[in-house]
């Protein structure tokens, strides 16, 4: 049985955290995982379609969720099988998820080294689709994200390495290079080393990449063979601190959600950082690794690993919290 605090308890009870006039709304639209806080759901990303309907992987059931914001009741629409590799069963891991021009849902996974695809008439609650392959050579495969004109790119992890892959798919190509950088994290013994997370176009067609080990975020410029420049350092902050997912809002700044910290935060184009949400590990932030924008409303996925700011009182879990969620920022 989960545990309510006190704090999280009246949380529950009014939808809502408690706000200063002029900080933005912070709420749980769906808790994924209600029953138990032994992560029986594990959601890394989210991304919705044309109407706003959103989508989740889920890594322990390898399912796709998918969760109308009127009506938050999460229901399997896809799978990803496991694999058998040298005699071994191999999970997916689901990671990035986008949905191409079309309609099409993709989702990165990092085990196989590929991109996977559930063609948009398969989205199905009645009969869930089963995803089949799209890109491959992507070792490490996490962060996704299309450009305007079809075009997929992946994330390589602590490769450093962004891949595309044309509207085709099959194999990916190198087009950047993010230098791979280690960070130890406060407890002396962790040791982080993804420099290559999540991936964003600005309106402009420029991507950026967050960069969870040094705690930046990173843009390049691609040229018209499809190849990117050197990359640039956008901006770099102890704010920043487990970059994750990104989106853009409305407004054309980016917002980051930075894991270790239990925040959302914002990059203005000129680099400045400024902190949109934050929280303990009481929530309704809990270790958010991804953001998407329907409209002025933000949705952030709660991946709820048990690391820094999401530590509860005894220092080892985040058994404290709500778990496995959705959470909504209103501005």
């Amino acid at each position: 049985m989960k545990l309510l605090s006190t704090g999280l308890l009246a949380l529950a009870l009014s939808g809502c955290a408690v706000v200063q006039p002029g900080e933005p709304a912070i709420s749980i639209l769906v808790d994924l995982d209600p029953a138990s806080v032994d992560r029986t759901v594990i959601v890394e990303s989210i991304t919705a379609d044309r109407s706003g309907v959103l989508y989740l992987p889920d890594r322990v059931t390898s399912s796709i969720l998918r969760v109308d914001p009127k009506s938050p009741r999460p229901v399997v629409v896809g799978k990803i099988e496991a694999r058998t590799v040298d005699g071994k069963t191999v999970q997916p891991m689901p990671g990035g998820i986008a949905f191409d021009g079309k309609g099409d849902l993709y989702v990165a996974t990092g085990p196989f080294g590929e991109v996977v695809r559930i063609v948009a008439a398969d989205l199905n609650p009645a009969k869930p689709g089963v995803a089949k392959t799209f890109a491959t050579g992507v070792p490490g495969a996490n962060g996704i994200a299309f450009d305007k004109r079809g075009t997929l790119f992946v994330s390589g992890g602590a490769s450093g390495v962004v891949y595309s892959v044309g509207a085709s798919g099959g194999a990916a190509q190198a087009v950047a290079q993010i230098e791979k950088h280690v960070r130890t994290l406060p407890d002396g013994k962790t040791q982080q080393a993804i420099v290559a997370n999540g991936l964003e176009f600005d309106a402009k067609g420029v991507l950026h990449v967050a960069d969870t080990a040094r705690g930046a975020v990173w843009k390049v410029v691609l040229g018209a063979d499809g190849k990117g420049e050197k990359p640039v350092l956008v901006a770099q902050d102890p704010m920043l601190a487990g970059a994750d997912g990104m989106a853009f809002d409305p407004g054309g700044n980016l917002w980051v959600t930075a894991n270790e910290l239990n925040a959302v935060v914002s990059v203005t184009p000129s680099g400045a950082v400024k902190t949109i949400a934050k929280n303990n590990s009481q929530g309704p932030l809990e270790f958010p690794s991804a953001v998407v924008f329907v409209g002025k409303r933000a949705y952030v996925s709660n991946f709820d690993t048990p690391r820094r700011d999401n530590l509860d009182a005894n220092g080892t879990t985040a058994k404290d919290g709500i778990g496995a969620s959705i959470a909504q920022i209103v501005q």
